[in-house]
């Protein structure tokens, strides 16, 4: 299947202009009519993805993260972004990225987080304007818990290693809504559907300080383990569109270092 003809199928199911208008999703490196027989998967394009998506003979790599993101003025090894385009281009792995259009998919990372936790009434915490689905999620626990249970039960069900509550541990939650990603700043749209807490990362001092102060319990999470958790639907997606094998680089996408990665 051809490189154009792969990132087409994807858009059918995930269109770009579903993306925030400062978002870089879709094909970003490699030869729109090159043939590609496997693709890998990962949060992001990195030295490292690229390296391993080449061992397993993978032409394209799809990552969460656009590895291209701001305006790129050159393309040298002495930044991350540089050393895994060039990676990428010496390996013959093209990169492609789903982005904020995968964040607002009904299928995507925030529904995902949703579904896997187990809420009812699942609903999009700002829905979109673009035909989307919509950013975040809320919906009802199946049954209340307490705030310290809840935190149990998210590094549970989503696997995660690191994870902040701030609120009194002994606070009953019945509603909970969520941003996949870097999402505090929707915390007033939280608050005004009734959740008692709400679930994001890169959470920073003053608008947690302003949410707590509201009413809201925070409970802070690692980004990268956050959307870890929708990649399986995401290469799933991939696999159904292109008909292609799709190999899941689990846990290899570890590499963050920064570069011109997405939020």
């Amino acid at each position: 299947m051809k490189l154009y003809e792969i990132a087409e199928a994807i858009e059918k199911r995930v269109p770009k202009e579903w993306a925030e208008p400062w978002d870089n999703p879709g094909l970003l490196a490699g030869e729109r009519g090159a043939e590609v027989e496997k693709i890998a998967v990962a949060l992001d394009a990195s030295p490292r993805t690229v390296a391993l998506a080449a061992e397993r003979g993978c032409g394209l790599l799809v990552t969460h993260h656009p590895i291209i993101f701001r305006p790129v003025k050159s393309v040298v090894d002495d930044c991350h972004a540089g050393r895994t385009l060039l990676s990428a281009v010496k390996s013959g792995v093209a990169l492609y990225a789903a982005h904020t259009n995968w964040d607002s998919s009904p299928e995507g990372v925030n529904f995902v987080l949703a579904s896997e936790l187990g809420l009812k009434n699942i609903e999009p915490l700002v829905p979109s304007q673009s035909g989307a689905w919509g950013l975040g999620a809320a919906g009802d626990l199946p049954r209340p818990v307490r705030l310290g249970a809840l935190g149990e039960l998210l590094r549970e069900r989503w696997n995660l290693s690191a994870l902040s509550l701030h609120g009194n541990l002994k606070t009953c939650v019945r509603r909970v809504a969520l941003g996949g990603g870097a999402c505090m700043d929707f915390w007033p749209e939280a608050l005004a559907l009734g959740v008692q807490c709400f679930i994001t990362a890169d959470v920073s001092y003053h608008p947690r300080e302003e949410a707590q102060e509201a009413g809201l319990c925070v409970a802070a999470c690692d980004h990268g383990e956050m959307e870890r958790v929708s990649l399986p639907a995401l290469a799933a997606l991939v696999a159904e569109q292109t008909g292609l094998p799709v190999t899941l680089l689990e846990g290899a996408d570890a590499d963050t270092e920064d570069g011109l990665g997405g939020r």
